[in-house]
């Protein structure tokens, strides 16, 4: 059970917002579980303020909004978000099956019930085990979630560190250890001034080893028993070794 979830309502009418704030409280309180909402009054408010809520698990969408409706909302989230779980709350049961096109969780129909709340937050966490661990980086003034899986490496930079992911490198004021605190059993470090993705890692050479992507970082003398270890482990045995 998480120790909370992060949820969003988009709405343009204030009192539906409240009913659905009243509902969703109601629900956490009868599965025991901690929720923070944020609220907003129209799908381009939510745009807006979409990079700067990158936890959030769930987003309630009305479809009938004035400018950019809910179906709208939802295609541009899942233009770079896929995990994040979008349920839609609407009067309008004909749009139901458009929902099905942004991969939404539940469908609700006004007016929503409790019950109906319950349901798709226990919807949510049945599957939430599956979805990709996540965290949060600040690079350059920018907040970006970012998918541990998708980390190739960081490298030391000076002062800084360069998160190596599969498509970008994110440049970041925090130093190895304290990336490596945050980050999950995944990774190891191989020197001083290098932490890897042991999941990247396609073989260990004698100095160095091989990344899926074709990079190579160095490993330390000091390190390498360990980095030999973690990567036999992760691979339960199947290793090799090239000079």
């Amino acid at each position: 059970m998480p120790n909370e979830l992060h949820i969003a309502v988009v709405d343009d009418e204030a009192i539906q917002i409240d009913t659905m704030k009243s509902l969703i409280h109601n629900a956490a309180k009868e599965l025991n579980i901690l929720v923070k909402v944020e609220e907003f009054s129209s799908g381009e408010a939510f745009l807006f303020e979409l990079e700067d809520h990158p936890n959030l698990d769930i987003v309630f969408l009305d479809i009938e909004m004035k400018q950019v409706d809910g179906l709208d909302v939802a295609k541009k989230i899942r233009e770079t978000d896929q995990n994040l779980t979008i349920v839609f709350a609407t009067a309008f049961a004909e749009y139901a099956v458009q929902g099905y096109d942004v991969q939404a969780l539940d469908y609700l129909l006004k007016p929503i019930k409790t019950d109906h709340l319950v349901r798709v937050f226990k919807r949510h966490l049945d599957r939430k085990p599956n979805s990709k661990e996540s965290l949060t980086i600040e690079s350059r003034g920018e907040v970006s979630k970012v998918y541990l899986e998708d980390i190739l490496y960081v490298e030391v930079n000076k002062r800084e560190c360069d998160i190596h992911v599969v498509d970008k490198v994110l440049t970041v004021n925090e130093t190895l250890k304290e990336l490596a605190d945050r980050f999950n059993d995944d990774f190891v470090q191989t020197h001083r001034s290098y932490l890897v993705n042991i999941a990247h890692m396609s073989r260990l050479l004698n100095r160095d080893v091989e990344l899926t992507n074709g990079e190579s970082v160095p490993v330390s003398r000091r390190l390498a028993k360990e980095v030999q270890e973690k990567f036999v482990a992760h691979y339960k045995g199947t290793v090799f070794y090239n000079d």
